[in-house]
């Protein structure tokens, strides 16, 4: 669908005229209605900004899925010669050639913005937009994408109460870390919390929080801990004040809660009591 297509449906989707939708973005109702007929269209900002009002994806505006974008650095991947390599050389699914190569990333150790500042200016020449332009479009699509998704929805949930916790330095170097692990770190950490779930009903049924297999779940949820904390942050102190969090927290509360009734309590002070060991 076109772009102007596109803003007429949202707007008539919301049922608001072109004044409304004018005054919602601070624009004059000559300039939607030029954006309807096509005699002009939006910049890259007045998309996102359209989006963000009227509670739209971004991918609105493009005519093709998102998986037609690379889900790295979003550049389209119209042909099967764009797209990457995985470790047997089979096409990538995912990921375009520029930033993939036999099943490993080819930039790795960089934080989401600092893959924007490098990158962009190729997106800009391939997209025909300006730099700036492209800087802003890939700031709003990345957080949206595979490879830096999940960083994204962790920074919205949980990123305001770690980085009044651990600092801003903390949580950026915890961030690259996780986006610089490749697909077998992420595996064996997804397994690991999977077996931490299981240890933990274990654990429970056993009883008592010096039990062997609560001193293996405590062990095991360190483990998991170092897989993406900074090299050097882990502490006794920090993983108790880590599991007070969760008791705190209805979200983490909930995930727990799936074991048992009573089970985020358990971890708290199985963890409490394993630290104070190890203190």
């Amino acid at each position: 669908m076109a772009i102007k297509d596109t803003i007429a449906a949202i707007r008539k989707e919301a049922g608001i005229t072109q004044g409304e939708m004018a005054r919602r973005l601070y624009v004059t109702r000559q300039a939607v209605s030029r954006w309807e007929t096509g005699e002009t269209a939006p910049g890259i900002d007045m998309v996102k900004l359209i989006c963000v009002t009227f509670g739209v994806p971004l991918e609105r505006f493009f005519d093709m899925p998102m998986s037609y974008y690379c889900q790295c650095c979003s550049m389209p991947m119209p042909e099967a010669s764009l797209r990457g390599t995985e470790a047997d050389g089979a096409k990538s699914g995912d990921f375009c050639m520029f930033c993939y190569d036999h099943g490993d990333f080819t930039a790795k150790g960089v934080s989401m913005d600092e893959f924007i500042e490098a990158t962009a200016p190729m997106e800009a020449e391939a997209l025909g937009i300006s730099l700036d332009e492209a800087v802003s479009l890939m700031a709003t699509l990345l957080p949206h994408l595979k490879r830096w998704r999940e960083v994204a929805d962790n920074e919205e949930a949980y990123g305001a109460e770690l980085r009044e916790r651990f600092g801003d330095e903390v949580m950026d170097a915890a961030n690259k870390k996780y986006v610089m692990a490749d697909d077998a770190a992420h595996l064996q950490a997804s397994e690991l919390e999977l077996a931490i779930k299981e240890q933990l009903r274990r654990a429970m049924e056993a009883g008592g929080m010096e039990s062997p297999e609560a001193q293996r779940l405590c062990a095991m949820h360190k483990r998991w801990l170092t897989l993406y904390w900074p090299d050097g942050l882990y502490t006794p102190e920090a993983h108790k004040g880590l599991a007070d969090g969760y008791l705190a927290d209805a979200r983490f509360q909930k995930y727990y809660e799936e074991v048992a009734p009573g089970a985020t309590q358990f971890l708290r002070d199985a963890i409490h009591a394993w630290a104070d060991k190890l203190a």
